[in-house]
């Protein structure tokens, strides 16, 4: 359970933004991004170097990825402080997800002191954005389907969270579906418990080479949870979130 709760931490603080090309007859996955680094847990020091550098430049976004990593320990010392520090200061700059994580640090008080009038105030202006980019980015309807879920700046709606989940699922964001495959897996938030849907949003994301998909995907197997129990099939997803770096899915076959 201690293992199944942390990884759905994990999720709830990613955000991806996911794309295809095309290279000759097959489709392949476009390099990672430094979002998607961030989201999966797989970033290089190379990155957050890069990251630091324009965020002392003042751009809106690599402060916002900058909170994120002191936010997990990403590359720095986690340091809940400075995260909020970078995030208000890419909110400055109306930074649509610095604005949701703002209300998430004041939501439960990390980096600052607990406050639920300032977390709404973040996520009413988070809201406000993300409605606007809702067709455009598919980050918009994952953070949107967040809110919703969660009762973040708007009233909880499980129906209405799982509509802009699959929305951002279609638009190729991966992530959306492993969020959907955590809640169907813990039976959180409305979710009736449904072991065997949580698989298929797990492998239809693990397909699509996402290393958090395909850790849930390796444990799912392990431990014959809404799948067949088949240790060498859980070996073989392990191996490869940690062929992307995923520093959990390396501990998971070390064991």
């Amino acid at each position: 359970m201690k293992r199944i709760l942390l990884l759905a931490w994990m999720t709830l603080l990613v955000a991806n933004a996911f794309a295809q090309v095309t290279e000759g007859d097959e489709k392949v996955m476009q390099r990672f991004s430094i979002e998607d680094s961030i989201n999966w847990g797989n970033i290089t020091q190379q990155q957050v170097d890069q990251i630091a550098g324009m965020a002392a430049k003042g751009h809106s976004n690599s402060l916002y990825y900058l909170g994120r990593c002191y936010f997990n320990g990403y590359g720095v010392k986690k340091d809940r402080l400075k995260a909020v520090e970078c995030f208000s200061q890419a909110a400055e700059k109306d930074n649509t997800e610095a604005l949701y994580y703002l209300g998430f640090c004041y939501k439960y008080g990390y980096g600052v002191t607990k406050n639920e009038t300032k977390a709404e105030q973040f996520f009413g202006r988070s809201v406000k954005w993300l409605n606007e980019e809702l067709d455009n980015r598919s980050y918009a309807p994952y953070y949107l389907a967040l809110c919703y879920n969660y009762g973040f700046g708007v009233d909880m709606d499980h129906e209405k969270s799982v509509e802009l989940y699959h929305k951002a699922a279609i638009m190729g964001n991966s992530q959306a579906l492993v969020s959907l495959a955590v809640e169907y897996q813990m039976g959180n938030n409305n979710f009736k418990k449904d072991p065997q849907k949580a698989v298929e949003y797990f492998q239809k994301a693990a397909d699509w080479g996402n290393p958090q998909a395909q850790l849930h995907l390796g444990y799912c197997y392990l431990d014959g949870e809404g799948v067949g129990k088949d240790t060498e099939k859980a070996r073989e997803y392990f191996r490869m979130a940690a062929a992307q770096g995923l520093p959990k899915a390396e501990e998971a076959l070390s064991k």
